[in-house]
């Protein structure tokens, strides 16, 4: 058998649950140990993942984490801890010589990111974030467009929401918890609307920022618009709740056309990956006046793999070849950065907010 990547799971909250399957199906990772603070909670959550998505020997619980940063032969960790909690272990599993695959929003605030980021530098291991989207091939087509501007033009406007309603008894949800996650819904949902627009736009930062914080529930944001002035005349905008319903659109506008998808973060039952390129032309003259639709279905062809399954075999290739990819945490970076302004403005009086 080739070598596969070792995995650890720091923490067995829900969203590791959804990627237990991705490194089972990644044909490069095995996934050795889940650790809890609860042991009890480790093991409920390997009976349940392994009765679905089998690996051959199954995980081990351990309790605590610190088991699993000291085991040699555990290559990477995957840390869905809380925001609050995830510096500490990120600069431990570092120092521990661990590959890092670390949920977003990385952390409260850039400075710790940058610490972080720094810990996994000086110990030669990679750090990237969970943002799935990423590693679909339709991202990669979306920005050819962009770029390549045939048919959108030079662009000029990116829209996108994320949004889904949590339910009477949320205030209860660790969404909305200040100490664990202290962003609240622009974390949580927002650093994707953040992280397509920064590829949509070269990565480039924008040159200044505002939200408007329209609810807030035990002093984290829960429904907020943010606004992303780039340089060019290049703007974005996005609405990211805890108050509305499942939603996840972007609208890409050009001088020429728009590339339009309404499932940006996750694609709809992950069988397909598409997008519309719309165009309108005007037709007829006087009376007669009226507008012509030139749509354009784009659906990539080949076989449909899950974005998540591809966010780990990504991962693992880099670790198997030994090498590390500074894009990674450099758009992290940038995506912090963004959020820190956008929560100084809407903690403030939403104003603009100058970025360097």
């Amino acid at each position: 058998m080739d070598r596969q990547v070792v995995w650890g799971f720091l923490g067995a909250a829900g969203i590791a649950e959804k990627n237990w399957a991705s490194v089972q199906r990644s044909g490069n990772g095995i996934l050795k140990f889940v650790g809890s603070r609860d042991v009890a909670k480790a093991q409920a959550f390997i009976d349940r993942c392994q009765a679905s998505a089998p690996f051959e020997k199954a995980p081990e619980a351990v309790e605590g984490y610190e088991e699993i940063l000291a085991d040699p032969e555990i290559d990477a960790v995957y840390i869905p801890l809380p925001t609050g909690l995830r510096k500490d272990w990120v600069i431990r599993a570092a120092e521990a010589g661990k590959h890092v695959l670390c949920e977003k929003p990385c952390a409260p605030k850039a400075a710790d990111l940058e610490e972080m980021i720094a810990a996994c530098e000086a110990n030669q291991v990679q750090f990237m974030d969970g943002v799935m989207f990423m590693h679909n091939p339709r991202l990669s087509e979306i920005v050819k467009v962009v770029e390549k501007g045939d048919e959108l033009g030079k662009l000029r406007r990116i829209e996108s929401c994320f949004s889904f309603f949590g339910e009477d008894d949320f205030s209860d949800n660790i969404r909305v918890n200040s100490k664990l996650e202290p962003l609240g819904a622009l974390g949580d949902l927002g650093w994707y609307c953040v992280r397509m627009s920064l590829c949509c736009c070269e990565g480039d930062l924008p040159v200044r920022v505002r939200a408007t914080l329209f609810e807030e529930k035990n002093g984290v944001p829960v429904d907020l618009r943010g606004d992303l002035i780039f340089s060019d005349s290049r703007t974005a905008s996005f609405h990211c709740s805890f108050n509305t319903t499942l939603e996840q659109s972007c609208r890409i506008s050009g001088t020429k056309g728009a590339l339009t998808l309404d499932d940006f973060v996750l694609p709809c039952d992950n069988q397909k990956a598409a997008f519309t390129i719309e165009r309108q032309e005007e037709v007829g003259e006087g009376s007669n006046f009226s507008t012509r639709s030139l749509n354009r279905e784009v659906e990539l062809t080949g076989e449909a793999e899950s974005q998540k399954t591809l966010l780990f075999r990504n991962f693992g290739k880099l670790v198997l070849r030994g090498e590390r990819d500074s894009y990674w945490p450099e758009i992290s970076l940038l995506t912090q950065r963004v959020m820190d302004a956008l929560l100084e403005s809407a903690l403030g009086d939403g104003g603009m907010v100058e970025l360097d």
